[in-house]
């Protein structure tokens, strides 16, 4: 594993400094912010599923002892070249090329959770294993608004590239097998939904104009600041493993079978 860690001072330098699309850059400061509150010398950490080379410098600036994994050979040569580093790469996130407890630190990128309840449980047991203790699990996700505006104005639609929607409540049922609920932080409010939308859906060109639109959008958020965001970022510690345990009757039938039953006669 050493060849693929390195440290964020020797390794930022050759990199060129194109800034990484707006909605990231929000990414980013929520997973900054929280790097922020950790004693990061010494730390051993893992990025895991971006695919901008400045983010994996942002996040080796807050120190520690960075490596990544890419999702595909060909992100994986991308980060290599701009990291001027090794990368690993997997085609199964919940499968990735590290012995048991290597890391202090692993962050998820949006995307990394595909709303498919097996394969997200898991990558988050695959993170559990990877994971010192105690170790810290950072993941970005689109946030389920039961009264989301901006999403009845786009007719419910989600942005394909990032997953599925999680609830507050629905990403707190995903950790608490493995890890202990630190809480979360909203980011990408209403107007900067708006816009984000607009790119995604080719009717705004993603060029540095649409950033001044960002820049307005999110200044016009601020009077939405009670409100939680479009995208989440949350942070678990780990704790040790709870395997989890379907409800039995006294009989000893599953619950959850015994109510189909019921509702099939």
């Amino acid at each position: 594993m050493n060849n693929v860690l390195t440290s964020a001072v020797d390794q930022t330098a050759p990199l060129q400094r194109r800034m990484p699309p707006f909605p990231l850059r929000m990414e980013l400061d929520a997973v900054r912010r929280m790097l922020g509150i950790m004693r990061m010398e010494g730390k051993t950490c893992l990025d895991v599923g971006f695919t901008h080379p400045v983010a994996c410098a942002q996040m080796r600036e807050m120190g520690g002892y960075w490596a990544s994994v890419a999702h595909g050979n060909a992100t994986r040569d991308q980060l290599a070249q701009a990291l001027n580093e090794d990368v690993a790469w997997t085609d199964r996130l919940d499968v990735m090329p590290f012995e048991d407890k290597q890391f202090d630190v692993i962050v998820l990128a949006l995307g990394c959770l595909s709303g498919n309840h097996e394969t997200d449980t898991a990558l988050i047991g695959e993170c559990h294993r990877l994971l010192k203790v105690p170790g810290y699990l950072i993941l970005t996700v689109e946030y389920a608004k039961p009264f989301g505006l901006a999403r009845v104005l786009m007719e419910r639609r989600i942005l394909g590239e990032t997953g599925s929607q999680y609830s507050e409540a629905a990403l707190f049922d995903l950790l608490k097998t493995g890890f202990d609920w630190l809480g979360m932080r909203g980011s990408c409010r209403f107007f900067s939904q708006l816009v984000r939308f607009a790119v995604a859906q080719k009717k705004l060109a993603d060029s540095p104009a649409t950033d001044v639109l960002y820049w307005i959008a999110r200044q016009l958020d601020v009077l939405a600041f009670l409100s939680q965001g479009y995208l989440v970022t949350a942070c678990g510690r780990r704790k040790g493993w709870r395997q989890r345990q379907t409800p039995l009757l006294a009989d000893g039938r599953n619950l959850s079978d015994a109510v189909l039953i019921r509702l099939g006669k």
